[in-house]
């Protein structure tokens, strides 16, 4: 039976991440970032992207990073058949000390968006674990084509999301060992990858693809 799959990137990025998934009887749809409203909560913007969504269709949602957050913020609100997050949390306390750290102390707000931009691209290969030229270049690219004005947004969110009361809905949670950005490793209820950095939705896409796809076959 074919699946439908809605795919949610991570923070400005686009369905170039997910390319190298190979999911079996999947009928893929990508969702596309909106530019969110001035002062505009993730809840609110969450809804929103449920437009881009059939609900008369059994759903899965795959969200990737901060996607991971935001297909769980969409479940709140619809019927989710399948959530899975990849390289992401599933509530605060997932978070290592380092984002904890920045939450608390909020310096992420007192640095230009142009600055967070270009220590982005600066430190990307080390905290996003790229494994090769090609895989470098995809992120470079990845991180040009982000909206400087949505990437001070999403980090501000990401900041601030708690969800501490989980939804009722059953989540597969694929998460690196290597990861440099999620960096705890007493996350709960997580299938963990060996050596897998925050973009093991590339460079471990295979093993990945094995997770979901052994994951859907028991629907």
């Amino acid at each position: 039976m074919t699946k439908n799959i809605y795919y949610v990137s991570g923070l400005g990025a686009d369905e170039r991440v997910f390319t190298f998934l190979k999911i079996e009887n999947a009928n893929e749809t990508f969702i596309k970032w909106l530019e969110p409203n001035k002062k505009e909560s993730l809840d609110s913007y969450s809804k929103r992207l449920i437009d881009q969504i059939d609900r008369s269709k059994p759903i899965i949602l795959i969200g990737v990073s901060f996607g991971g957050i935001v297909v769980q913020e969409i479940a709140k609100h619809i019927q989710v058949e399948k959530l899975i997050i990849i390289s992401s949390v599933k509530s605060f306390k997932d978070y290592g000390l380092n984002l904890k750290l920045a939450s608390f102390t909020k310096i992420y707000k007192i640095v230009p968006s142009f600055i967070l931009k270009w220590s982005n691209k600066l430190t990307a290969d080390y905290y996003f674990g790229t494994e090769s030229k090609e895989e470098s270049k995809l992120l470079s690219a990845i991180i040009n084509d982000t909206d400087e004005r949505f990437m001070v947004w999403a980090i501000d969110k990401i900041m601030q999301w708690k969800n501490f009361s989980q939804g009722k809905y059953n989540i597969i949670h694929i998460q690196g060992s290597k990861d440099r950005i999620f960096t705890n490793r007493n996350i709960d209820n997580t299938i963990w990858i060996k050596g897998g950095g925050h973009f093991m939705i590339v460079n471990k896409a295979n093993e990945i693809s094995d997770i979901i796809n052994q994951s859907l076959a028991k629907m």
